[in-house]
């Protein structure tokens, strides 16, 4: 019986950022070839998913919530996202290697109550430090 692709995952062929709407079965010559990938939307709903929902960086109407869901793994990571207008520099750090959690947020070097950033000014740069645990 032939590898399943999700076992072996060298045997897909397509953009590594997109999910395709269809890949090739076993028994097709092209056996692991993505297709349609840029028809479905998917590159969009997995950058979505991955910012939102793993790093934990949404948007709210009172402004962007902080929530990571990461590997306890990560030691972190660092993102830039900019939102209505303002620009969002943000370091996340994981010195407890939690997989949720915020302990503690600074908007350029001033600790803030809650995990919700303050609603931006349109050409403001803000420096985000979070660390969680």
């Amino acid at each position: 019986m032939p590898a399943r692709r999700g076992v072996d995952a060298d045997r897909y062929m397509g953009e590594p950022y997109v999910l395709p709407g269809n890949t090739d079965g076993p028994q097709s010559e092209f056996y692991g070839k993505g297709s349609w990938t840029w028809y479905t939307g998917s590159a969009a709903w997995m950058f979505k998913v991955c910012t939102e929902w793993i790093l934990g960086i949404r948007p709210t109407e009172n402004g962007l919530l902080v929530d990571p869901c990461i590997p306890r793994e990560w030691d972190g990571f660092r993102m830039v996202r900019n939102f209505r207008g303002a620009r969002y520099e943000i370091e996340v750090k994981n010195p407890g290697h939690v997989s949720r959690g915020v302990k503690e947020i600074s908007v350029n070097g001033k600790r803030m109550d809650g995990q919700v950033l303050p609603l931006p000014k349109k050409g403001e740069v803000y420096r985000v430090s979070v660390v969680m645990g």
